[in-house]
C-alpha cells in the first residue's frame, strides 16, 4: 500500500495517547483503504504506529472523554489506539466517512 497524503478523503487533528498522561499531537488522515496518523512538528516520525489498514480494523468509534472528544481505533487483535482532543464536528464526520467507505468496500 502506498501512502499518499496529497489527496486524503478527510483529516482531523488529535492527540495519540501512548503513555498516561502523555500523547503525540498530529493529524489522522482517512484514506480510501486505511487511516494514517502523522505527528506534528518536531515529533514527526516518532509515531508508535501510524498506519491502520481497514483489513485490520475491528471498529472506529467517536465519543466523549475526559479530554473533550476522542476517536478510538480498535484492531481485530483487540488493541485500542486512542486519539484525544478531537474537535466534535470533525471527529463525528471522520467516523461517519470511515463507515461509509468501509460499507462500500
Amino acid at each position: 500500500m502506498e501512502i499518499n497524503l496529497d489527496h486524503p478523503v478527510y483529516t482531523v487533528h488529535g492527540l495519540m495517547k501512548n503513555i498516561q498522561p502523555q500523547g503525540i499531537p498530529g493529524t489522522l488522515c482517512l484514506l480510501e483503504d486505511a487511516i494514517y496518523f502523522e505527528a506534528d512538528g518536531f515529533l514527526k516520525g516518532s509515531e508508535i504506529k501510524n498506519n491502520f489498514h481497514f483489513d485490520k480494523i475491528k471498529s472506529v468509534k467517536f465519543g466523549l472523554s475526559l479530554n473533550p472528544f476522542r476517536i478510538v481505533i480498535t484492531e481485530k487483535d483487540g488493541e485500542n489506539w486512542i486519539f484525544d482532543y478531537v474537535p466534535r464536528a470533525e471527529g463525528k464526520k471522520f467516523v461517519e466517512l470511515y463507515n461509509d467507505i468501509k460499507e462500500c468496500n
